[in-house]
């Protein structure tokens, strides 16, 4: 009887104080050990343009019905033009006529006729990817009418820079310090690639923008022991990076912004 008494307050103590092994099949297992930390990504829907940048393009145009590209190359003078009906060219980029509403277009002889593009600024929304775009775009190609959607990749490809941290949510940062432990951050959207330095850790992982939006994340980074000011620090700025932000850029001033405020101030590398 002692026996079976003995026995089942061990069965007791067992389900109250489930094993180790047990445990991490129900939370995730402590990853304290791991060399690298990841934060979350931000919900955003923003285009991948690394292929147009990789290229060069400055301008690129998209429509439906049919389905038809546009892209706009100044570095290899080039037009071209593609659609899904087979009405593809490829022409030598003609000036560039803009008008006093922010209008642009081009006028160009094709083949046997001519090729006309409009860009008129105005809000464009994909109806395929659900993508906004900044431009309305009117095309006619041999005297056949195309719609859709453009939008220049001017001020995304200045984005393409190494950018050191001067000031996060109204102070300044310290400039006095080894060149290691000022954040900064290298950005690469031909890659889709953000590398950098919180001032303690490095990090790198995954860049989106757009003509308005970026988007950090996943980022990862090492994780050597940050102490006092400098390991709050880094806290603060990884989840700054992890918002959704918009961006301004001037006088070689990189500016990100959170519901239209201002957070953090990057200065170009010369």
């Amino acid at each position: 009887m002692r026996i079976f008494i003995f026995a089942a307050l061990l069965m007791v103590v067992a389900c109250r104080r489930p094993s180790k092994q047990f445990a991490a099949t129900l939370t995730p297992a402590d990853q304290s050990n791991s060399p690298v930390q990841r934060t979350k990504t931000p919900i955003t829907n923003i285009a991948d343009y690394r292929r147009y940048l990789k290229a060069g393009d400055e301008l690129v145009a998209v429509g439906n019905d049919p389905a038809w590209s546009l892209t706009i190359n100044p570095s290899k003078n080039t037009l071209r033009f593609k659609s899904d009906q087979g009405d593809s060219t490829t022409i030598p980029l003609p000036q560039r006529l803009t008008d006093s509403d922010g209008s642009f277009r081009y006028d160009a002889p094709e083949g046997a006729g001519r090729i006309k593009i409009l860009f008129v600024p105005d809000s464009c929304v994909d109806k395929t990817s659900g993508q906004r775009y900044d431009y309305r775009v009117e095309l006619d190609v041999r005297g056949k009418t195309y719609m859709g959607c453009g939008v220049s990749l001017r001020q995304v490809a200045l984005l393409q820079d190494i950018w050191v941290l001067t000031d996060f949510q109204g102070r300044m940062i310290a400039t006095n310090r080894p060149q290691t432990e000022i954040p900064r951050v290298e950005i690469s959207l031909s890659e889709g690639r953000v590398t950098g330095t919180t001032g303690c850790n490095r990090l790198n992982g995954r860049v989106q923008a757009d003509s308005r939006h970026i988007q950090f994340g996943p980022l990862a980074t090492t994780k050597m022991a940050c102490a006092g000011e400098v390991g709050r620090f880094e806290g603060d700025f990884l989840e700054a990076l992890s918002r959704p932000l918009t961006y301004r850029i001037a006088e070689g001033k990189l500016i990100l912004l959170h519901d239209n405020k201002p957070i953090m101030t990057f200065k170009k590398v010369d």
